[in-house]
């Protein structure tokens, strides 16, 4: 399995090389978006069988530092291939290939102590589910923030810049990133209800206030005033996209900080 998940990073390096290489080529032909989604598609049924072929072998689920990692990775990949047959998402695989190829190396390098939950608990299940897709979900609007901040870039800029075309309008990249934080805060706030009032069903003990709590608590609150200002106060542009920068790292230190800590440093 360690070897396939090597062939996964260079598969996703090799992407990530493709779609930069076309980008800094200044031409006016259009993006191989049909050549992009059929090698990916390949790229994803590989990436699958390493995700859930030990979990559905032995009838677990399986999470830890670099389970976790690859999960949530491959949730992020997935939602892009799957969105790009409707959306325009042109320009978002410059920041995925290459973080997914970079967070897989993390994971094989650190992969953690996996903990194995049967996946006949439900209450598990249902927080559990619900808070990967909530992370996956955060993940690809935070790449679509980072988008945002590239393309008002160019747009601040007094020449026009050859790349700045192959990149979606931004009202367009916004559309999609607050589409993305709603959904996303939704699954979030079953993810903290679920793992808080079936504390001890998911976890085998009652509901603890630690660091986890403080980063994922002050997670959801930003996220909860981004989307209140956006929908009673208009709030958009660059200050919209950096907090949710701010946002996920915090959500990822909820989550990966204690297992990183407790899992990878002890």
């Amino acid at each position: 399995m360690s070897l396939l998940l090597l062939v996964l990073i260079l598969a996703y390096a090799v992407l990530s090389v493709l779609a930069w290489r076309f980008w800094q080529r200044h031409t006016d032909v259009a993006y191989p978006l049909r050549g992009e989604q059929l090698l990916l598609m390949l790229v994803l049924l590989l990436h699958t069988f390493v995700v859930w072929q030990p979990m559905l072998q032995q009838r677990v689920l399986l999470v830890g530092f670099g389970h976790a990692l690859n999960l949530i990775t491959w949730l992020m990949v997935l939602l892009y291939w799957v969105g790009s047959f409707r959306y325009r998402l042109q320009g978002l695989q410059l920041a995925l290939f290459p973080c997914s190829a970079v967070v897989l190396l993390v994971a094989w390098l650190l992969p953690g102590q996996p903990t194995a939950y049967p996946m006949h608990n439900s209450a598990f299940m249902i927080h559990v589910l619900s808070a990967l897709l909530a992370y996956a979900l955060f993940g690809i609007t935070t790449l679509l923030a980072g988008l945002m901040l590239v393309r008002n870039h160019y747009l601040h800029l007094r020449k026009t810049v050859p790349q700045q075309s192959f990149l979606p309008p931004l009202l367009a990249i916004e559309k999609l990133m607050f589409q993305g934080l709603q959904t996303g805060f939704v699954l979030l706030t079953i993810a903290a209800i679920s793992g808080t009032v079936f504390s001890e069903a998911v976890f085998g003990e009652p509901a603890r206030f630690n660091h986890k709590t403080v980063f994922g608590v002050l997670s959801w609150l930003i996220y909860l005033v981004i989307l209140f200002r956006h929908h009673m106060q208009a709030w958009r542009g660059k200050k919209v996209a950096w907090w949710v920068i701010v946002s996920f790292v915090s959500l990822m230190l909820a989550y990966f900080g204690s297992k990183f800590v407790l899992e990878i440093l002890f």
